[in-house]
């Protein structure tokens, strides 16, 4: 059970992650992760919070042979954790959230929830080289 409260994220993609939060520094966006096999691999910024912006996403994440891993969500503020209703925006199964924020200038604050039976349950996030 401990092995599900901690993920690892590669250092590219953390730099993905950073410039989608450095790109709109004063909204909030949200946007889907793909990955290789169980390894998270790049991030997709969704246009808008609607079903087409999503399979649009997807779309692009299948092409290069990815599996949904994870949404994400770039806040102005903290990285908060958001609101259910927002993941049922999506309109997809999110097994992960990642909440991404600038609170202080150029410093990346990364939280990460599990969706587990309508709640978010808090993840330790790690990363790696690979």
């Amino acid at each position: 059970m401990a092995e599900e409260m901690r993920i690892s994220l590669p250092r590219i993609l953390i730099n993905q992650l950073l410039h989608a939060a450095q790109s709109a520094p004063d909204s909030i966006r949200w946007g889907i992760i793909g990955a290789r096999g169980r390894t998270p691999a790049h991030c997709y910024p969704l246009t808008d919070l609607d079903a087409k912006s999503v399979s649009a996403a997807r779309h692009q994440l299948e092409r290069q042979g990815e599996t949904l891993f994870a949404a994400y969500r770039t806040d102005a503020g903290d990285a908060q954790a958001p609101d259910l209703t927002e993941l049922d925006a999506l309109g997809i199964r999110i097994p992960l959230v990642l909440g991404i924020a600038l609170g202080t200038k150029g410093v990346l604050q990364l939280r990460g929830w599990r969706v587990e039976a309508q709640r978010l349950v808090a993840l330790e996030i790690s990363i790696s080289e690979s």
